[in-house]
């Protein structure tokens, strides 16, 4: 057989471009080469390889900042004092209130198992080390003029809190624990490393288990309280020796457990859970050195996302502050902004529910990439280092849905034809109803990764 040198030069000589292109083909086949990190599933007994059994320990650092803007949308009326902001008429714009920051600091105890050819089983156990956020007046606004946090009531013998929404600035509960359990499975049905004319492919199965305590107002937890399932796959090629380009997928429903926040309170509630999110996924891996009987290399990773987030009911900029005991909107003086006041009764004290501070969330998208290295100095041993950035689309983070019709008649109401209340029992009218909406602008996520992993 023809040395592949030979048929490269033979092949460019006559100027037989699609059989050098065959060629250097053939030569990046000929030559062993690693799984690139994105695709890497561990094995077990594979007889072919002399490879018994795999196992990987690695422990990432993660710190992960999240920044917006609040805004809140205000009547605008024509010829009114806004009026040179209205140019078609009265309608809503939004006010800027807030700024916003959240920064969570993990640690990841990640263990990997391969239980057989390119089928391996992992767990990913959170340690929070602290996550705390606050929100402040965006420049220009002060108490004098915003509308969550407006002047105090005068007109009475005792100033009060009667138009407070919750207090600002305001400081979070400093979380710090056991977050919430990941288990998962990855298959690799094709493996361009055991044939080369196959792409590695890889499915997955995550399930994340409400381990962690759920995060309430009244305690420091650094769970969310949810059941997770997320489905992925990931299909990559090595191409010309270096290069390893990927594409992605994956989907993830959640249900709320008995012990969060995502219960359903009745009949004309319409959304619990937070809503599904899908997303894709491609990059690329450069692997510009590697020995592959040492187990050696090199990566750099860098790849974009997309993903899509459905309706539903999350864990907002706003939630903590909204359902604090110590928020200055005080039922008991004559604050009604907290409570599901058009919902049913609580059974036990016969008064309007407290907000529990999740909100409905309108649909969002988020995009953007990260970059990747990783460095593989011996066989058994990895360091790692990766950052992320994305962006959200504009929202609204209170966008409850107020309620059922189960009579027919066309509204919505307290007291209907079969004597039935149809609100939701989780709608706020203070920040739910159109005109006095809650919505993030200018969202940014940040995430640094550091990682260094043992390989047996």
């Amino acid at each position: 057989m023809m040395p592949i040198q030979s048929l490269i030069r033979e092949a460019s000589r006559g100027a037989n471009w699609v059989a050098v292109a065959t060629a250097l083909v053939v030569a990046s086949a000929a030559h062993p080469v690693l799984a690139v990190e994105i695709t890497d599933v561990l094995d077990a007994l594979d007889d072919d390889n002399n490879d018994p059994f795999d196992a990987a320990v690695r422990v990432r650092y993660t710190s992960d900042t999240r920044e917006s803007a609040i805004a809140r949308q205000a009547r605008c009326l024509k010829n009114d004092v806004l009026g040179s902001v209205c140019p078609n008429g009265s309608g809503y714009v939004l006010a800027r209130e807030l700024e916003y920051q959240r920064i969570r600091n993990a640690l990841h105890f990640d263990f990997r198992f391969g239980v057989y050819k390119d089928l391996e089983i992992y767990a990913v156990l959170p340690l929070v080390i602290s996550d705390d956020w606050k929100h402040e007046f965006s420049p220009g606004v002060s108490r004098a003029n915003s509308t969550i946090l407006p002047p105090k009531d005068n007109t009475t013998s005792t100033p009060s809190d009667r138009s407070a929404l919750f207090r600002v600035p305001y400081q979070s509960t400093s979380r710090a624990g056991l977050g919430d359990l990941k288990l998962g499975l990855r298959w690799s049905p094709f493996n361009y490393y055991r044939d080369a004319s196959e792409p590695t492919w890889v499915f997955g199965f995550e399930y994340t288990a409400p381990t962690g305590t759920p995060m309430k107002a009244d305690n420091d937890g650094v769970g969310y309280g949810l059941h997770e399932f997320r489905l992925f796959s990931t299909i990559s090629r090595r191409a010309l020796r270096i290069f390893e380009p990927f594409w992605g997928f994956h989907a993830t429903p959640r249900v709320g457990s008995s012990s969060g926040l995502f219960t359903k309170r009745g009949k004309t509630q319409r959304y619990i859970e937070p809503g599904f999110n899908a997303g894709t996924q491609f990059g690329l891996t450069v692997v510009p050195w590697e020995n592959p009987k040492q187990e050696e290399r090199f990566e750099i990773e860098a790849g974009v996302n997309f993903e899509y987030f459905y309706r539903g009911r999350e864990y907002t900029e706003i939630w903590e502050a909204l359902a604090s005991p110590n928020n200055p909107c005080k039922p008991s003086e004559g604050c009604n902004n907290v409570l599901y006041s058009q919902s049913a009764l609580d059974p036990v004290t016969g008064k309007p529910v407290r907000s529990d501070g999740i909100t409905e969330v309108e649909p969002y998208a988020r995009f953007g990439g990260w970059g990747a290295l990783h460095y593989q100095p011996v066989q058994y041993f990895q360091i790692s280092a990766r950052f992320n950035y994305f962006r959200e689309t504009p929202h609204f983070i209170t966008y409850g849905d107020i309620g059922v019709d189960l009579d027919g008649r066309d509204k919505v109401s307290a007291f209907n034809s079969t004597g039935e209340n149809e609100f939701s029992p989780v709608y706020l009218p203070a920040v739910d109803t159109v005109g006095q909406r809650l919505r993030v602008l200018d969202v940014t996520n940040l995430g640094l990764q550091f990682a260094i992993s043992g390989k047996f």
